[in-house]
C-alpha cells in the first residue's frame, strides 16, 4: 500500500491549477526563483506569485470556489517515487500451503464421491494377481467388472467370469484394510449337480464342453448339489486354482461384479469372449 499524499495538480483550484498547468516553478539552490514552460514558448510563462500559490493551497485545504468538497483524503500513487509502504497498514496474511481453499475442498470431495459411486454401483477396474484363470488371463492383466447386470437384469449363469469376496473362513484376514477379491468362472448355479471325474466336469450328469480351460482336471470331486442362493465357481487353470472344488459353493451375495472388458495389455484390449452359451452344450459322451 502506497503512502497517501496531496497532489498539487488535483488540489489546486481554478486559478492555481491553471497557472501551474502553464508553468513549472522551481527554486534553485541559491534561493532564486526561476520558471520554465512545459507547453509554451519562452517568454509566455510567468512565475506564480505568492497570492496565487496561497489561493491554490487554500482551495485544496478548504474546498474550491465553486463549492467542490475538500480534497484532504485524496491519495496519489506515484510509480517510481520510491515511497516506502505505510507501516501502520495491515497486510493480508498469506494462506499457508497446508491450509486448503474451500473451493478446492469441495472439488476434491465431489470427485471422490463420484468415483466411489461409480466403483460401488456401476463398474470397477481389477487386476489379475495369479495364474488361476490362465490361459484367458495372465498375472498383471487388467479388466473392468460391471455391476449392473446382476443388480437389474439377471442372476449369474454358467460361463460368467465373476469377481467376488471368498466365503467366510476361506482366507485369513491380516488387517482391517485387506481386500481379498477372487476371480473365477461360474460353472453351475443353484439346483445343479456338480461332479468331476475322469478328467471332466459333469453338470447335471452331463460332461461340460470347456474350450477355455488350460488342461483337464487331474482331481476327483464327489457329486454335490449347489444350494439355493449359491453358485459353483472354478478357475480355468483347473489344476492350479483355489476354488469351489476346495472350499465349496459361493454365496451369490459375495459376488461384486461380472468381468466384461480387458484393457491391459493392449494386445488383449477389448470385450471378453462370451461363453455362457456353452452351458447348454454337452461334451462328447465318455466311454466306460
Amino acid at each position: 500500500m502506497r503512502a497517501a499524499r496531496l497532489n498539487p495538480l488535483a488540489a489546486f483550484g481554478r486559478r492555481g491549477g491553471a497557472a501551474l498547468g502553464r508553468c513549472v516553478h522551481r527554486v534553485n539552490p541559491a534561493g532564486r526563483s526561476s520558471t520554465s514552460s512545459a507547453h509554451s514558448r519562452p517568454g509566455r510563462c510567468r512565475a506564480l506569485n505568492t497570492s496565487e500559490r496561497d489561493s491554490g493551497w487554500q482551495q485544496a485545504a478548504g474546498g474550491g470556489q465553486d463549492g467542490a468538497p475538500p480534497l484532504q483524503n485524496a491519495s496519489v500513487q506515484d510509480a517510481g517515487d520510491g515511497a516506502a509502504p505505510d507501516s501502520t497498514s495491515e497486510a493480508q496474511p498469506e494462506r499457508p500451503w497446508w491450509q486448503p481453499d474451500r473451493d478446492d475442498v469441495l472439488t476434491v470431495a465431489l470427485a471422490l464421491s463420484i468415483s466411489y459411486g461409480i466403483r460401488t454401483y456401476i463398474a470397477e477396474p481389477r487386476f489379475i494377481p495369479s495364474l488361476s484363470m490362465y490361459p484367458g488371463f495372465e498375472v498383471g492383466d487388467r479388466l473392468v467388472a460391471e455391476k449392473l447386470t446382476y443388480r437389474f437384469s439377471r442372476p449369474p449363469v454358467a460361463g460368467d467370469i465373476v469377481i467376488f469376496h471368498p466365503p467366510e473362513g476361506v482366507v485369513q484376514k491380516k488387517g482391517w484394510f485387506d481386500d481379498d477379491v477372487f476371480i473365477k468362472r461360474v460353472v453351475a448355479v443353484e439346483g445343479d449337480t456338480v461332479e468331476v471325474k475322469k478328467g471332466r466336469l459333469f453338470v447335471n450328469g452331463q460332461p461340460r464342453e470347456e474350450p477355455f480351460i488350460a488342461e483337464q482336471p487331474a482331481y476327483r470331486l464327489a457329486r454335490l448339489i449347489v444350494p439355493a442362493g449359491q453358485v459353483f465357481v472354478m478357475g480355468d487353470n483347473r489344476n492350479n486354482s483355489f476354488d469351489s472344488h476346495i472350499w465349496g459353493p459361493l454365496p451369490v451375495q459375495n459376488i461384486l461384479g461380472r468381468a466384461v472388458f480387458n484393457y491391459w495389455p493392449l494386445q488383449k484390449f477389448g470385450p471378453l469372449q462370451d461363453f455362457t452359451g456353452l452351458a447348454q452344450l454337452q461334451a462328447p459322451a465318455l466311454r466306460g
